[in-house]
């Protein structure tokens, strides 16, 4: 019976391309069938199936092919259980790509079959101690608020202006701010990635654009420039969009917003964050760009509580 019910998926699949196993497919569904209404199984599989592999590894080890032979149920109800995990485990991962992106679930960034190159998980991961206790961040009031500021819900990110995954997330965010226009906003948090260039200078900058009112014009241009960025780009960003120059300059030059962005990155690691860009709704976290319908499903149980 046992190897009545691994044989039939093994033979099913095999029998894509052969009309033996298709046979021996129809015969293992016919044998679970008498099985299920408790009738003997006349076909023989089960024997056929143990005299042909014990055959088989007799030309090896007639000591290992005798064992097999008096064990092969116990055998048999292994490779079924191995086999009824791994379904379960492709039907979970499929599920969770399908749902969050990732075969793992939307907080993770580890491999997924369904997505080898990682295009829904990448993240630029920096040096972090482990936190033994998650303290899941708030919104910080003062910062600024992308969206209406009313809103129900506020997504919490944490990014670098200098990470290529934090700029591949932007347009779906836009895309999601979009969609919950005036019922979900957003709270950009830099994350301070060491190994980046001007991943620090451009957190400051957006910050000294936001003490002139700013802060989201710079923020979008940060992005679009992000691929040729330049100390001297961060002023000529800010003279593009109206800042008053000196003003700016002596922010920048005096660090005034460096203990803001290490709070903002501390915040970050004890929330768990390991890389950018990370995400917080409400309680839930998603780490990378991860698709659109991601954040839906989320976001919509959230607006459901």
């Amino acid at each position: 019976m046992v190897l009545c019910i691994v044989a039939l998926p093994v033979f099913a699949i095999l029998g894509i391309f052969s009309l033996r196993y298709r046979k021996l497919a129809v015969e293992s569904l016919h044998c679970l069938f008498r099985t299920a209404i408790f009738r003997p199984c006349r076909s023989g599989l089960d024997e056929n199936i143990k005299s042909s592999i014990t055959g088989k590894v007799m030309k090896y080890s007639p000591k290992a092919a005798g064992a097999m032979y008096r064990h092969y149920r116990i055998l048999s109800l292994l490779f079924l259980i191995v086999l009824l995990l791994s379904a379960y485990w492709t039907a979970a991962g499929v599920y969770n790509y399908w749902k969050y992106g990732n075969c793992n679930g939307p907080e993770e960034t580890g491999f997924c079959m369904f997505d080898p190159a990682g295009e829904n998980s990448r993240i630029s991961e920096t040096d972090v101690d482990s936190i033994t206790q998650v303290v899941i961040p708030k919104v910080e009031n003062g910062d600024p608020l992308i969206g209406n500021p009313n809103a129900e819900i506020t997504i919490i990110e944490f990014g670098c202006y200098a990470c290529p995954f934090t700029k591949k997330a932007e347009p779906i965010i836009n895309e999601v701010l979009e969609h919950y226009k005036g019922k979900v906003n957003l709270q950009f948090r830099t994350f301070y990635i060491p190994n980046h260039n001007l991943s620090y200078t451009s957190a400051l900058a957006a910050n000294c654009a936001m003490e002139q009112g700013k802060y989201l014009e710079y923020h979008k241009k940060l992005f679009e420039m992000q691929e040729s960025m330049a100390k001297d780009k961060l002023f000529a960003i800010a003279d593009s969009i109206g800042l008053e120059q000196k003003n700016f300059t002596l922010c920048m030059e005096s660090n005034r917003y460096r203990q803001e962005i290490d709070s903002d990155s501390l915040a970050g690691i004890h929330g768990g964050v390991r890389g950018t860009p990370t995400f917080f709704i409400n309680s839930q976290r998603i780490a990378g760009p991860k698709p659109f319908r991601t954040f839906k499903t989320i976001i919509d149980s959230e607006l459901k509580k």
